[in-house]
């Protein structure tokens, strides 16, 4: 007689139950997967309808208000998070997950689809990365190919853009657009209104809300896009937040800005 043993395999931990998120970015996709419910704490830049407990802003974290919610796993992100605050709540046995500051819509989708993971969501994740890649290949398929030189502001005091390597590269690129600073080498450099009037952008959108100052483009009518009224101010929540649904948002609202005609 065969004696036949059940097969145990191994299992990882549960799906949280309490979770605080100290990313902007990873609360947002908690709220996409219809997980809020589980958020039990946030910073005060996150996204946070439901009056969650606020356990500080993003780089001054109350470690001892994140240990009295009692969380069954902390998230948290490169771009946005300092690393003693990490190490330090690991050291106090929090399981905390860190998750890519990602600059390119490729990486969106995959952490987005292993935090789906952590979240016992994945299947869920999966369909809605299908869906936004479906939808931006066809938001570029709809859009004339013009070469519309285009200057990215998100500082103004000093000037701030952002080159071909960002996410905010690539949804003009995916706009069919040239970023005027593509060939930088910086990520995020800065520059000078010389600088800009050179390389003389046919429109300029500014990400506002992000370390703004005086206008810089008032009177400078050398530059096309300030002769010809094409300066649009773009919240910076609704272009700066690196999740699949907010960069197909952002490449929509860009398209809208840039292109009119479309809507007509």
């Amino acid at each position: 007689m065969v004696l036949c043993w059940p097969v145990l395999l191994a299992a990882g931990p549960p799906a949280p139950l309490r979770i605080v998120s100290l990313s902007p970015a990873v609360t947002s996709e908690i709220h996409d997967l219809g997980q809020a419910h589980r958020l039990v704490g946030v910073t005060r830049y996150c996204p946070n309808p439901d009056a969650t407990a606020v356990v500080g802003t993003l780089t001054e974290i109350n470690i001892e208000r994140v240990l009295t919610l009692k969380p069954d796993l902390v998230v948290a992100a490169k771009d946005c998070n300092r690393r003693k605050d990490i190490e330090k709540l690991k050291r106090l046995g929090m399981r905390v997950e860190v998750f890519e500051g990602c600059e390119d819509f490729e990486c969106m989708c995959r952490e987005f689809i292993r935090l789906g993971r952590l979240l016992g969501r994945e299947q869920a994740a999966v369909r809605m990365v299908e869906g936004v890649r479906s939808d931006v290949r066809a938001l570029e398929a709809g859009l004339p190919r013009r070469a519309l030189k285009v200057f990215w502001q998100v500082g103004a005091s000093p000037i701030v853009t952002a080159n071909g390597q960002t996410f905010a590269g690539e949804i003009l690129r995916r706009t069919g657009c040239v970023n005027i600073f593509a060939d930088v080498s910086a990520k995020y450099p800065r520059v000078n209104l010389e600088e800009v009037m050179v390389r003389n952008p046919e429109a300029i959108i500014i990400a506002a809300g992000m370390g703004e100052g005086q206008d810089p483009w008032k009177g400078l009518s050398q530059i096309a896009a300030v002769r010809n009224g094409r300066v649009y101010r773009i919240p910076a929540e609704k272009l700066c937040q690196p999740t699949p649904r907010k960069f197909l948002e952002a490449c929509r609202i860009v398209a809208g800005v840039l292109y009119p005609e479309r809507r007509s």
